[in-house]
């Protein structure tokens, strides 16, 4: 099963063709762009350079400018636009560069151009800019390392960086307002609910206010995370609003989905209908602790082959998962601690879990995920592998590797979120 479902994954990694998904978009904006002067494109996020790549062969013949922010790993030229090769998860000085250069390019727009976003998971700390530039680089980092670490919903985290950043919650829509129009095309790595914008959402509208912000300080205990000078301003309410609902906009603006994790559930679950197992979805987990999803997706599982005795079953679930880190976390992601976290429920039972990023990359880790099945914790234990003591130092890496069960695929160039498959065999 563990063979299965392997393959399965990596049949959806295929089918998250980041191209084939920007091409209605792409042609929709032809007839917009023929008529316009050019297209000032800004792109960021881990499916950047795809997404650009997918601009310029749609739209041949229209001039473009603008810049490309993609991962530290990924800096080969993508002409004709600029790039910049910056730093995830935490930003580093190239994010810092990108977002003053995406500043300076939003506001060099001119009134005969378009100006085109595309926004995937991974901008908010590729680009970056503190609303105070004063703020120095170690202190954003703490900041953003804080906000992972804490537990928070992406709901939650994202406010906060919204109301802390030059770019984020529409600033740098607001810093190309002189744009003909503005058009915004996201691959998606949140779910579907409101504040939950992509890459803390630069190009659009941010209904949150300085008030959520500091609530999402307070019940996360936050505050000391922020740096000083920002902690100061937000405070007194000293810092600049971003793009509100009832901010004036004369000119034409969208914002289009271009993927998101239902293509990559609807991938999985076909692939694994094709091989004769009764596979269902359940998107209930989203944002949930990791233990409590581990117990709900379980029970699903359980009420399933109840349903269906004899037959092989499966549950795919997508969404990210909420895993507080240890003050000195060992490596390991929020995929390989949920598989762990299985194991310890399923041992001795016909059940397999695969639980992956589709990034390519889970955490601190060089793996995207891993797989459990009921002889995980015995191999373990014969190996002198404590999966207690790796669980709760969220260091689930080393021991999945041990025993050759993680789920390595490099970086994938897109990112739709994680992928989670729960399969009982019949």
């Amino acid at each position: 099963m563990k063979d299965l479902l392997r393959a399965a994954f990596a049949a959806v990694l295929r089918d998250l063709d980041v191209a084939r998904a920007m091409a209605p978009a792409v042609a929709a904006l032809r007839a917009e762009a023929a008529s316009a002067a050019g297209l000032l494109v800004l792109a960021f996020g881990k499916a950047a350079r795809a997404m650009a790549q997918a601009v310029v062969d749609g739209l041949p013949g229209v001039p473009l400018r603008g810049l490309v922010v993609t991962p530290s790993a990924d800096d080969a030229s993508l002409p004709p636009f600029e790039r910049i090769a910056a730093g995830h998860p935490l930003p580093d000085p190239a994010s810092l560069r990108a977002g003053a250069r995406a500043l300076a390019l939003a506001r060099s727009v001119r009134t005969d151009e378009i100006a085109l976003f595309l926004v995937s998971g991974g901008g908010s700390a590729l680009l970056e800019a503190p609303l105070d530039p004063a703020v120095p680089l170690d202190e954003l980092r703490a900041l953003h390392r804080a906000l992972v670490a804490s537990g928070a919903d992406i709901v939650a985290v994202n406010t906060v960086r919204k109301h802390l950043s030059a770019v984020k919650g529409g600033r740098l829509a607001l810093a190309a307002v002189g744009a003909r129009a503005q058009r915004t095309l996201v691959v998606a790595d949140v779910p579907a609910r409101p504040g939950a914008a992509t890459a803390s959402g630069p190009s659009e509208v941010d209904a949150s206010t300085p008030g959520d912000c500091c609530e999402v300080l307070d019940r996360f205990g936050l505050w000391p995370a922020v740096p000083p000078r920002l902690r100061e301003r937000l405070r007194a309410g000293d810092l600049p609003p971003g793009l509100r609902p009832d901010t004036p906009w004369t000119r034409p603006r969208s914002v289009t989905l271009v993927a998101d994790e239902r293509a990559a559930a609807a991938a999985m679950t076909a692939g694994l209908r094709r091989a004769g197992v009764l596979a269902v979805a359940d998107d209930s987990v989203d944002d949930w602790p990791c233990e409590r999803a581990v117990d709900r997706l379980l029970r699903r599982l359980d009420r399933l082959r109840r349903r269906h005795p004899g037959r092989h079953v499966a549950v795919v679930a997508t969404g990210e998962l909420a895993v507080p880190l240890p003050s000195e976390p060992g490596v390991g992601g929020r995929n390989q601690q949920f598989v762990l976290a299985c194991a310890r429920r399923i041992r001795g039972r016909p059940i397999t879990v695969l639980s992956a990023g589709t990034d390519g990359i889970d955490g601190n880790s060089p793996a995207a995920g891993g797989l459990a099945d009921g002889a995980t914790l015995a191999r373990a234990r014969a190996r002198g592998l404590d999966a207690h003591r790796a669980l709760g130092r969220a260091d689930a890496h080393p021991l999945l590797h041990a025993l050759g069960d993680t789920v390595v695929t490099g970086p994938t160039g897109t990112n739709v979120r994680d992928l989670r498959v729960l399969v009982h065999s019949g």
